[in-house]
């Protein structure tokens, strides 16, 4: 609607600010410093508007402290390294239709320049210029002097600097552990390496031995071991293809998709196929009672979950019940468990009611928590073993509660040879951004960051109780997050980014080499390029000689470390709400490592999602807005209100037209009406009421205003601004005829620049109509600019509440007034009382405490009325009379105009001679007419 309008200003004064370097923040020790950042992102495609949202934030509080007198340093970076760009790149080589296409239509790349893109270094060159340009274009208040990429030489340095820090200090190990992996690409992953920015999560399971028939035996994973006493037959599924493997010199049967993933965690090898049709002609042997087991298909097995064998207890398990039932087989139904809040056989119970999949998923969760926690293994089972077992099982697992019965079982399982474990990614499955599932694997001699050390861990839960976090809400994830933090993989074996300093096969992840950049911004720009660990020390640490060093590098080191010290450390880190799964806790890791708690961020704010079409964005699901996109068809000023400014900071907002329009809307019509304000051209001398109490209500929401920036309540913010503020104004040309061109000039001063951080290409031209100066580094609005006239606030308020009451009262008689009659209260009693309720309220006295010490009928209904006055307006009250009858007489006109009514009578209440009409004579308080509309 007004893309154009704001688009052609936006590009006016972004060149202008350019040109000026407005942005160029240098060391300036008369100014307060605030260092703002925000995460550098990936470089794998344009930014889109969850990107805005985060960044913009950021922007609107760093433009607003620059404002507020601060030295503000906001830069910004590009991350070249990870799989993000290096997956994009490959589906481009091998010309993937879906891809290319994606890019065409919704990345707006041009088809020539696609086939670059094959190449991962130019697809994130590429994207980066995108990007840069895009941060450009929405207003971001960058010093871009300070930018760099992943692939900076420098930063490659840095980052091997810093590996050889945590080394030192113990936190870089190497073990033999389990990790989620991509066969694909053959490389841990982590987070930002999955499709859907998924964090494998990885589970150990219960894996017991059955022996079988013809030399085939069974494998079997379990949550359940306990249930071992209780298993009367063996499940497989009959559409699932399955193998015979061989796995420490037995032969064992597992499905075809369990040997592809347990080949990263087991030394086995595939023998050949074996259909279900062979499989349920042989036999397996419960190893612990002994009992002959047979084969049964069911289409209730998930053959990509374990091992695709399952054990059947259908005591205990719906879905085993309901198995046996379909084969039309009959078992003995062996329960082992007791619990007093289930039936004997709960499987079966849970059928009987109903035969819903995700019903009986509901009744076998809700089985297992009962039985887990409250349940007790019955004595029964000890007639189901043999003899030699009789002992053990009495002594530790019969009359036992289920979780000690458990660790029992496993011990006992342990003993006859029979026990394994094998690793499942519980939250699978999830797809490496290639394509492939991952999986769990063992990997030996990997190099980890020791984030589960528990000296470390406890030092950084004790450290962010001095790291402000906003909205203080997410303190408690952060904490959760930190607390269940595992060592996290560093090496990926192809892809873009710095190579381990000791194992050039090896190139740091994504994760590890974004932990601690931040501390760059400050010198970056001025560093030299051949630069080596003692160079950093001394920057960063403060170690070493001042002049050999200079002498080496020849560089003025002094400066390079000047700038850290005044820089660092980070005041305020902005971020999306799922970086506290990973990004936030390892950035405070390696702070507190190696810099200690001194150079600790200050301050992380934390937003939640942009959504589209109500989902998360995904290429999936075609629904990614670019910001480039939203820009070009809404305007730069109404997106950049619209993605900081229409919910609160955690919640998630629905990017979409029918909320940037009236934004969009809304913005012009306060441009019109400033722009108008501007030519004002009056010789009105002197404050009149209406003059008075607008200079009033500004300063309040002045003082509104940046109390809610400050807190980061923007939504808030903004509705001050393009609404109340508008409406004020209005009210004001209502009030009176000609303006007054002094106020109306200050007033038009102060709106300019407090939109300024929200909308500020719109706030720069109308800034520059008046001045020559930047609004951007202009000083924010303060409320002492402007008086505080109580008496104006209170005669203006008190109109507008008649005005409202009248509107309330046609719209409940459904009747347009003609007539209005107003009854006011002029009791000198009944004032005092007011003055009463107003000394009550500023004492913290209550309601009830206040009509119990007064004890008038009236008391109530007084107190209510005073209590939603301003507390300015209640301190003015106190010390002055009001002579309501002389505010209405003196707004006559506004009143006769606004309601559109032909007459208005004003009565006393407490004149015994006047009429009563239609009873409201006795309703009239000080403050609170009655009125009566005919």
């Amino acid at each position: 609607m007004y893309n154009d309008f704001f688009n052609s200003i936006a590009s006016k004064w972004q060149a202008e600010w350019e040109k000026s370097k407005v942005f160029e923040a240098n060391i300036d020790y008369s100014k307060p410093k605030f260092f703002i950042t925000v995460p550098f992102p990936y470089t794998n495609s344009p930014m889109h508007v969850g990107h805005g949202r985060t960044y913009v934030t950021a922007d609107v509080y760093a433009r607003y402290l620059r404002m507020r007198g601060y030295n503000v340093l906001f830069p910004f970076a590009f991350q070249f390294t990870g799989t993000p760009v290096l997956a994009i790149a490959d589906s481009i080589r091998r010309g993937d239709v879906d891809m290319i296409e994606f890019f065409k239509s919704v990345y707006g790349v041009p088809e020539d320049k696609i086939k670059e893109l094959g190449d991962p270094y130019k697809l994130a060159e590429y994207f980066k210029e995108e990007m840069k340009n895009t941060a450009k274009s929405i207003g971001m208040s960058i010093d871009w002097r300070r930018s760099f990429t992943t692939t900076d030489t420098r930063f490659e340095k840095f980052i091997h600097w810093q590996l050889r820090k945590l080394k030192e200090l113990g936190y870089l190990v190497t073990e033999d552990d389990v990790v989620g992996y991509c066969p694909n690409d053959n490389f841990p992953v982590g987070m930002h390496d999955t499709r859907g920015d998924i964090e494998p999560e990885i589970t150990t399971m219960n894996v017991i031995l059955f022996e079988g028939s013809e030399s085939y035996n069974f494998m079997v994973a379990t949550s359940r071991p306990e249930l071992i006493f209780g298993v009367v037959a063996l499940m497989v599924n009959s559409d699932a293809n399955y193998v015979v493997v061989e796995y420490e010199g037995k032969n064992f049967i597992i499905s075809e998709k369990a040997y592809k993933k347990l080949s990263y965690q087991k030394d086995m090898k595939m023998i050949k196929t074996i259909s279900t049709s062979d499989i349920v002609k042989l036999y397996g042997i419960n190893p612990v009672t002994g009992k002959k087991l047979e084969i049964i298909k069911s289409k209730h097995v998930d053959p990509s979950l374990g091992t695709g064998v399952v054990m059947s207890y259908p005591a205990h398990d719906p879905f085993h019940y309901l198995a046996i039932a379909e084969a039309n087989k009959e078992f003995e139904i062996i329960p082992v468990i007791e619990t007093e809040e289930l039936d004997e056989i709960p499987g079966e119970s849970a059928v009987l009611q109903t035969k819903n999949i995700y019903a009986l998923k509901d009744f076998m969760e809700s089985i297992y928590r009962t039985e887990y926690y409250k349940g007790y293994m019955k004595d029964t089972i000890l007639s189901l073993v043999p003899d030699f077992l009789k002992q053990y099982v009495k002594e530790n697992i019969v009359g036992k509660q289920v979780q000690e019965a458990r660790k029992n079982t496993i011990e006992l399982l342990k003993s006859l040879n029979i026990y394994d474990t094998i690793y499942e990614i519980s939250n699978g499955p999830i797809y490496c951004r290639c394509g492939a599932e991952i999986v769990p694997k063992k990997i030996k001699d990997q190099w980890f960051i020791a984030y589960d050390n528990p000296k470390w861990k406890a030092s950084v839960l004790k450290a962010i109780n001095n790291i402000e976090l906003i909205p203080n809400l997410a303190k408690s994830e952060l904490e959760k997050t930190i607390f269940n933090t595992r060592r996290e993989p560093i090496g990926r074996s192809r892809g873009i980014g710095v190579k381990l300093p000791w194992d050039e096969s090896q190139i740091v992840e994504s994760l590890s080499d974004s932990t601690l950049y931040t501390v760059l911004y400050t010198i970056i720009y001025k560093m030299p390029v051949d630069i080596d660990n003692e160079l950093f020390d001394f920057m960063f640490l403060g170690k070493g000689d001042t002049k050999e060093l200079e002498k080496k590098y020849g560089a003025d080191l002094v400066q390079l470390r000047e700038e850290f010290l005044y820089w660092y450390p980070v005041d305020q880190r902005h971020t999306g709400r799922d970086l506290i799964q990973n990004h936030i806790p390892f950035y405070i890791y390696n702070h507190l490592a190696i810099f200690g708690e001194k150079y600790l961020p200050k301050r992380i704010v934390i937003n939640g999602f942009v959504r589209v079409g109500g989902r998360k964005m995904s290429k999936s699901l075609k629904n990614i807005y670019t910001l480039s996109k939203a820009i070009k068809e809404f305007g730069v000023d109404p997106v950049r209100i619209t993605l900081t400014s229409t919910s609160d900071l955690l919640q998630d907002l629905d990017f979409n037209e029918n909320l940037v329009n009236p934004i969009a809307e809304q913005l012009k019509k306060v441009y019109d009406l400033i722009d108008r304000l501007l030519s004002i051209n009056t010789e009105i001398k002197g404050l009149r009421t209406a003059d008075e109490w607008l200079s009033s209500k500004i300063r309040e929401i002045v003082e509104k205003v940046k109390n809610d920036i400050t807190s980061f309540e923007f939504r808030d913010a903004v509705n001050l601004l393009l609404y109340e503020m508008y409406d004020v104004l209005r009210d004001y040309f209502d009030l009176i005829e000609i303006p007054n061109q002094e106020v109306i000039r200050k007033i038009s001063s102060i709106w300019i620049r407090a939109l300024a951080p929200f909308a500020p290409h719109i706030a720069e031209e109308l800034w520059h109509k008046i001045s020559s100066t930047f609004v951007s580094l202009e000083k924010y609005p303060d409320p002492n600019e402007l008086d505080l006239y109580p008496d104006a606030i209170l005669e203006i308020s008190y109109i507008n509440e008649i005005i409202e009451n009248v509107r309330e009262l046609e719209d409940l008689v459904h009747k347009k007034a003609e007539k209005v009659v107003i009854y006011i209260n002029e009791s000198k009693k009944v004032k005092e009382l007011m003055k009463n309720a107003i000394s009550a309220i500023n004492d913290g006295i209550s309601l009830r405490e206040f009509v119990m010490k007064t004890g008038d009928k009236i008391a109530e209904k007084v107190y209510v009325v005073v209590s939603k006055l301003d507390k300015s307006i209640r301190d003015y009250l106190l010390k002055n009379e009001v002579d309501e009858e002389q505010i209405i007489v003196k707004n006559m006109n506004f009143l006769l105009k606004r309601l559109a009514v032909s007459e208005i009578v004003i009565y006393n209440a407490e004149d015994p001679t006047v009429p009563d009409v239609k009873g409201k004579k006795s309703q009239a308080l000080p403050l609170s007419p009655a009125i009566v509309i005919e």
